[in-house]
């Protein structure tokens, strides 16, 4: 058996990281409203990648951005063909992935 160790951490992100969140979060939410319907990640970066310009983010963020957009895309894909009703795919909480 494989032990696993979890530890909490009390953290209060200061502005720049939270500005940063939610800059990245509507990057998520702009690339599922561009391609709703495309669930593959190399459709959804064909047509989200160039849109997402607009934003003042280095390039790792607009791509983890697409990708996040490309799983948020792919389950509910996946919800529907399983028989399960849905609401609108989007982003609610910050996030943020490490490059």
């Amino acid at each position: 058996m494989l032990a696993v160790k979890s530890v909490w951490q009390h953290y209060v992100a200061t502005r720049d990281v939270l500005g940063l969140l939610e800059l990245f979060r509507r990057m998520v939410n702009e690339s599922i409203r561009i391609a709703n319907d495309a669930s593959s990640l190399r459709r959804l970066s064909l047509l989200s990648y160039s849109q997402l310009a607009q934003y003042d983010s280095p390039r790792c963020y607009k791509l983890s951005a697409i990708s996040r957009a490309a799983g948020i895309l792919a389950a509910r894909k996946k919800s529907l063909k399983r028989g399960f009703s849905t609401r609108t795919p989007y982003s609610v909480r910050p996030q943020l992935v490490s490059c």
